[in-house]
């Protein structure tokens, strides 16, 4: 009888997993790594690609929380074909692939679905622009998807009008400094209407989104009312609150902010159309406000459309 292979195997030490598209969960990685210690295996096993020029030799692919399971676990040499499978792929297919295992999981929030919407979007895109240096994936994309909004309906069986949702949560929440680290493991992000109110914020409103955060102890409603008022009245808001006073007390003795006609006209919209596709929100914006032309223009920009001239 032939002696048995060695299986190959890596430290865990010389794994990579900096620069990944969602936040790990301890709590996640606590359960699997109960769940290996019980069984003495992984129900799928994690996926690296060999980057010798780097300062460590692999990187992770696919698998973040059952490599934490693993290090928790007590776990130093990971074995190919036990705790892992080596992958031939390049940057972008790697990102790619990443996504589309986390999207394929069913207990990712909305808003987490939506950030790793934006970030395969963005991987497609940079494949896009590498000219001769594409991958044969981004040249098949080309050839078969015209738009990415039919390509993420085909790989993630989303609607059109989910994609459109997702894309907005995850491009607007994502730019105020500090605000997606604090919604990640939040209860806010599993309220996709509750993020899709957010989203629609004037931009100049969310600036302080991640203190209001802060101030409201992550409560969706409390953050709102801050967030409602001007920049202004936001930065007294707050400058009181770090001061020592209750949140409640703030609010309590807070002006109304002064609104302009197209705010009630945004707000209304963005509560009564959120769930809406496209076409329904068009016609009731439409018929809602009727023949006030700057308050149409206004709800459409607050909900991310534009209205634009259309040449004969």
């Amino acid at each position: 009888m032939a002696p048995r292979k060695t299986p190959f195997t890596i430290a865990l030490a010389d794994i990579d997993t900096s620069n990944r598209v969602q936040p790990l969960d301890e709590a996640q990685a606590q359960e699997i790594a109960a769940s290996f210690v019980a069984h003495g295996q992984l129900i799928n096993r994690i996926g690296l690609r060999h980057t010798p020029n780097g300062e460590k030799k692999w990187v992770l692919v696919h698998g973040r929380h059952r490599l934490r399971a693993l290090e928790i676990a007590g776990v130093e040499q990971l074995a190919e074909g036990v705790h892992f499978d080596k992958l031939s792929v390049d940057p972008e297919q790697a990102r790619l692939l990443e996504i589309e295992e986390n999207m394929a999981r069913t207990d990712v929030s909305p808003f987490g679905r939506a950030v790793m919407l934006v970030a395969y979007r963005d991987a497609i895109g940079a494949g896009q622009r590498g000219g001769d240096r594409k991958s044969e994936a981004f040249q098949r994309l080309d050839q078969l998807e015209t738009s990415f909004s039919a390509h993420a309906m085909r790989v993630f069986d989303l609607s059109s009008d989910q994609v459109e949702r997702l894309i907005r949560i995850g491009t607007v929440l994502t730019k105020p400094e500090g605000l997606a680290e604090r919604l990640h493991f939040s209860k806010i992000a599993r309220n996709q209407s509750q993020l899709l109110k957010l989203s629609a914020l004037p931009e100049e409103q969310l600036e302080r989104a991640a203190a209001a955060f802060d101030a409201a102890k992550g409560d969706f409603f409390n953050m709102m009312s801050i967030l409602n008022s001007t920049p202004d009245q936001q930065s007294d808001l707050l400058a009181k609150i770090a001061g020592g006073a209750t949140l409640g007390d703030v609010l309590a003795t807070n002006s109304a902010p002064a609104k302009p006609p197209a705010y009630d006209h945004w707000q209304q919209a963005v509560s009564a159309y959120s769930q809406l596709d496209f076409k329904g929100r068009v016609s009731a914006t439409v018929e809602h406000f009727k023949q006030d032309e700057k308050a149409v223009r206004e709800a459409f920009k607050s909900l991310g459309y534009q209205i634009v001239k259309v040449q004969k």
